[in-house]
Order: C-alpha cells, then sequence, then structure tokens
C-alpha cells in the first residue's frame, strides 16, 4: 500500500498571497480545474485507490468530491488533516505579517517545530494530530495490500511530512515546495520512520 497525499486546489488567497491556515477559503475557477486535472494525472500514472481522506476544510472537501466523481471511490472527512492553524497570521500576507507581528515572527523562526505562531499551533502539533488521524486511516485498511490510498490536505501539513522524510529542519521549510492538487507518495514504511522519529 503507497499513501498520495495531495494538496487541495488554488483558492483567491493563495493567488493573493494570503495566509490563510484555519480561514475556510473555497476553491476558486483555477483551483476546481486544478482539482480536475489531479483526476488526470492520477490515471496517466496509473495509480487507483482503494478511498481518499479529506481535511474538512471546503477547499479541500471540493478537491475530494471532484476527484470522487472521476473514481467513484467514497470520500471520508476526517479530523486531524487540516490546515496549520497559523493564528494571528491568517488573513495577512507574509509582508503584513512581517510589519505587524515581526517580534512574534521571529520567536516563531527561531525554532518552528515546536514554538507556536501567536494564537497558532507548532509544526509539532500539526504533526502529532496528522498521526493520530493516519492511525485511524490506516486502522480502516489491510495496509499489505496492493491498494492505495489518497489523501486530501493542506501545503504546510504536507511540508511537514517532506521536511521529516527529507531531514530538512523546519527553520528551513519554505525551501519545500508543495504543488496545489499534485500527487506525492509515501510508502508505510516511510510514515513508519517518520511516527518513530517524530
Amino acid at each position: 500500500m503507497k499513501i498520495y497525499f495531495a494538496r487541495h486546489g488554488q483558492t483567491d488567497w493563495n493567488t493573493l498571497g494570503k495566509v490563510q491556515g484555519t480561514t475556510d477559503i473555497p476553491l476558486n475557477e483555477n483551483g476546481i480545474a486544478q482539482a480536475q486535472l489531479l483526476c488526470k494525472r492520477l490515471e496517466e500514472i496509473d495509480i487507483s485507490f482503494e478511498k481518499i481522506y479529506t481535511s474538512y476544510q471546503a477547499r479541500a472537501v471540493k478537491t475530494a468530491q471532484i476527484v470522487d466523481e472521476h473514481f467513484h471511490t467514497g470520500y471520508e472527512i476526517v479530523r486531524g488533516l487540516e490546515e496549520m492553524n497559523l493564528g494571528l497570521f491568517e488573513g495577512h500576507t507574509w509582508d503584513e505579517i512581517l510589519s505587524l507581528y515581526d517580534e512574534e515572527h521571529e520567536l516563531w523562526l527561531s525554532n518552528k517545530r515546536y514554538n507556536c505562531t501567536p494564537d497558532g499551533e507548532s509544526y509539532q502539533m500539526v504533526m502529532e494530530r496528522l498521526f493520530k488521524a493516519l492511525d485511524y486511516i490506516l486502522g480502516q485498511h489491510n495496509t499489505s495490500s496492493d491498494k492505495n490510498l489518497l489523501i486530501i490536505s493542506h501545503g504546510a501539513v504536507i511540508m511537514t511530512l517532506l521536511a521529516m522524510k527529507r531531514n530538512i529542519p523546519f527553520e528551513q521549510s519554505h525551501t519545500i515546495e508543495v504543488d496545489n492538487a499534485s500527487p506525492i507518495e509515501f510508502s508505510i514504511e516511510e510514515l513508519k520512520d517518520i511516527r518513530t522519529r517524530l
């Protein structure tokens, strides 16, 4: 079994460079087209999957619905897959954040894994809830089968997994690109390794 993570399609806040976090912004027209393109990509690389799991946020659910309409596998909303809570940073561009919350931003940058954003989460908290969600998801399936799973989540959530997989410090996590509606593969062994190190 392989687990494929995909970030939701684009939103208007993505195009404006605004931090979304827990703010529930819907897909825009391009985001809907990206979700449809995700279906084609999955077909082209001949990936079949048993079920889709998604964050509860509207941009992720709509992406999951579009993929489900194409593959008819069913989808389930699971708590813990939602985007990182970025607290007071949400609704602002990074330039605005540097202007409004310079000290808080510096404190967060000094230890991004364990320091929380103001009124928000740390990356460690994100990973802990993510792996609780993954425990539930994997508990529904035979992980030794050749069936795959698709998880629709968010940029910061997927970035934490990639940072751990590649041994990149979270202070350098801005170097990791997580494109909208593009599948990223993890093996069960890789996820187990990340969990052990977590």
